[in-house]
């Protein structure tokens, strides 16, 4: 069998004829690239925790107190005081051209004499077309006596309205800076 390839070889190559076929030997395969490595969660950085609200609060004041401060320093108790304590007041959105945009939300919360934590919480919410006569904002107020208990309502409304009116010319927006 060898003396036959053998052969067929020397024949094919004594100038009689073409060549005998030769197969192709297909291209070594071309270097792919390596594919990303995957991100190692240990050297991704924790992602931070949704802000949860104070107990008795709505959802929507969670993390208050890391919105734009309005005040440059707490502000001190005044006589008379209808938010009595040490306040700050945040804002969840910046006013332009002094007037909030709907869906801004403003909170003030104070602690109150003789204790160390947040007694009282108030907010102005601004929702497009809730009180036209007060510029959309809605008043509520809440309190709680002990840094463990929930935050109870105690005001809103007319009570809120009443004080605000005082402070139309900023949007009903009592600020120090």
């Amino acid at each position: 069998m060898l003396a036959v390839a053998i052969a067929l070889v020397l024949v094919a190559g004594c100038g009689g004829g073409e060549p005998p076929a030769v197969e192709a030997t297909p291209p070594p395969p071309a270097e792919q690239p390596e594919p990303p490595a995957e991100p190692d969660p240990a050297d991704e950085p924790e992602a931070e925790p949704e802000p949860e609200s104070l107990p008795g609060l709505p959802k929507a004041l969670a993390g208050y107190d890391t919105w734009t401060r309005l005040n440059a320093e707490p502000i001190p108790p005044r006589s008379p005081d209808p938010h009595e304590g040490t306040k700050n007041v945040y804002a969840s959105v910046a006013a332009s051209d002094g007037r909030y945009p709907d869906g801004a939300i403003v909170v003030k919360d104070a602690v109150r004499p003789g204790k160390d934590f947040v007694g009282l919480v108030a907010m102005m919410r601004k929702e497009r077309g809730a009180q036209p006569e007060h510029n959309d904002w809605v008043w509520v107020e809440w309190v709680r006596d002990a840094r463990d208990e929930p935050f109870r309502e105690l005001a809103r409304g007319a009570v809120c309205y009443g004080c605000h009116v005082g402070a139309r010319e900023t949007d009903y927006v009592f600020t120090r800076r």
